[in-house]
């Protein structure tokens, strides 16, 4: 299996785990969860971390565009994997890992993810990316939209939905 996808699954696996763990103790707890104010702080506590996450993805996204530097770099290696959800999702994820020179001279090896399929992308193949000069391991590929914009949805909208259940159990508190 390959390196990248063990850990992915991994990382999935370790969050799942932890948010299958708080989805069973809110739920034995339901009452003095949602009427109390530790399940405020729990849940605001949560929101801001999501939160806290989604605006370092963006401004990376955002050094990358105002500050970046194209670069032609050499793709050394492609791999594909097909995402299947039980509630119906199939997609696939590509992590496309290049090496190219900065500026100062320094050979660069990066890597980014995309949402789709590798689209003809091969190793050898040259390709043009954009990079941070201050961070040159945070890349994006010239002429799409950076891959990273999925991530920071995803993640901002667990936020939301976070910040929701900590207003909701503030007003539940509130009440009792």
């Amino acid at each position: 299996m390959n390196g990248f996808v063990g850990r992915a699954r991994r990382a999935l696996a370790q969050t799942l785990s932890f948010m299958a763990l708080l989805l069973v103790w809110m739920a034995v707890t339901v009452e003095n969860v949602t009427t109390t104010p530790s399940g405020v702080i729990i849940a605001l506590a949560a929101a801001l971390i999501f939160g806290a996450v989604a605006v370092s993805r963006l401004e990376a996204i955002a050094r990358v565009r105002e500050h970046g530097l194209m670069a032609n770099a050499t793709i050394t290696k492609v791999a594909e994997e097909l995402v299947v959800v039980r509630s119906g999702y199939i997609g696939w994820s590509t992590r496309v890992t290049v090496s190219f020179t900065d500026t100062s001279g320094r050979l660069v090896r990066a890597w980014y993810t995309d949402h789709a399929r590798a689209g003809g992308k091969k190793e050898g193949q040259t390709i043009q990316i954009v990079y941070d000069p201050a961070k040159p391991t945070s890349i994006s590929p010239v002429g799409q939209v950076d891959p990273r914009w999925h991530e920071v949805f995803f993640i901002g909208l667990g936020a939301v939905v976070l910040l929701g259940m900590s207003v909701y159990f503030a007003y539940r508190a509130w009440l009792a």
